[in-house]
């Protein structure tokens, strides 16, 4: 029985969801992925205190720019060695992402289960080297689309640094204010290229084609399905977008209290009475703790709603490649990676 004969666009999305809700293991691994991929840098946003031009000017060096603005060499070396380690980051993130493709892929079709404790051969290190290669030709137009953007978004910041138009706003929000048409092409080239490539990807896995013919594949999915293709990418981006938000408010919030509880000068006395024995004790100790543990509870719970998320969307981008492909729930896949089931196996669905 195929997928198409089952399920339509409704119940692909149903089932999506059941399975970002489905337990620990596909949270865990969907937020593996997730992390890699750069959403540490997300999370991490709420809790970084940006640096102040002065800070800017130590970091990078007092000779990084000329009097004029110009970038002399020690920022070109700078940015060699970022670019190496962004590099290697990059590397690791297509390679070990396309692990976490692979399980998240198998498991969203297998209705068998999902525990880890029976797994399975890792695919072909060919099928690996396919799919980091998708992923790569896929960041080819955003990095161009960077390149333009680049001088766009550095002349917004360096106005903005030597003629602030307004201080009361932040600095990033200034320069994304000032060159909002380079940032706008960034975030839609972002976006059609993760779509085109988490497409491309599925099609690999699931019906075992070449590159070009997985990302010819996914270029003609989006246009002979536009319909149900845009309403599961704008579905799925958007609950993504709707978790982390909440996940971002409440981790800000609490790293807000943690930030008040350090700095807090003046003692928060608190008194203690037992029968005819009394004290009173500066509560600031257990304030900055209990702070502290909200900023770590609040990372918890931000992490759980993006794996969540991340794992609603790839099962949602996987049934609508499945449908699209009409590939049989029973059929054995070529790759199987870390997958398991409480009954007897069965090849990856």
């Amino acid at each position: 029985m195929s997928v198409r004969a089952r399920l339509g666009w409704p119940g692909r999305m149903r089932r999506a969801l059941a399975f970002g809700l489905s337990g620990r293991d596909v949270v865990v691994v969907a937020l593996a992925g997730f992390m890699l991929r750069g959403g540490i840098v997300v999370l991490a946003v709420p809790s970084a205190v940006l640096p102040s031009v002065i800070g800017l000017a130590g970091a990078v060096g007092v000779n990084a720019f000329g009097i004029d603005g110009r970038p002399m060499p020690p920022f070109f070396e700078l940015v060699a060695i970022v670019s190496v380690l962004a590099a290697v980051w990059l590397l690791a993130a297509m390679v070990v992402g396309s692990l976490i493709d692979v399980w998240l892929i198998e498991t969203a079709l297998n209705p068998n289960g999902r525990s880890l404790r029976s797994p399975r051969p890792p695919p072909r290190l060919e099928q690996l080297l396919g799919l980091a290669g998708i992923r790569a030709i896929c960041l080819v137009p955003l990095a161009i689309a960077l390149a333009w953007a680049g001088s766009r978004i550095y002349t917004a910041a360096y106005n903005e640094l030597t003629i602030p138009s307004n201080l009361a706003v932040p600095l990033p929000v200034r320069t994304v204010l000032a060159a909002t048409d380079a940032v706008a092409v960034v975030m839609v080239v972002w976006l059609l290229e993760e779509t085109i490539g988490a497409i491309a990807v599925r099609r690999l896995v699931l019906t075992g084609c070449g590159i070009w013919r997985a990302i010819g594949g996914a270029v003609l999915q989006l246009v002979r399905r536009p319909v149900t293709s845009a309403a599961t990418v704008l579905l799925s981006y958007l609950a993504s977008a709707l978790a982390m938000a909440a996940g971002l408010g409440l981790t800000a919030v609490a790293f807000d209290w943690f930030r008040v509880a350090a700095r807090t000068q003046q003692p928060i006395p608190l008194s203690l009475a037992i029968g005819q024995f009394s004290t009173t004790r500066d509560f600031r100790t257990a304030v900055f703790l209990l702070a502290a543990l909200a900023v770590g509870v609040a990372w918890v719970a931000a992490s759980t709603l993006a794996g969540m998320a991340s794992a609603w969307r790839s099962a949602a981008l996987t049934g609508e490649v499945a449908e699209a492909t009409s590939r049989p729930v029973g059929k054995p896949s070529e790759s199987q990676l870390g997958l398991s089931e409480i009954g007897p196996a069965t090849s990856g669905h």
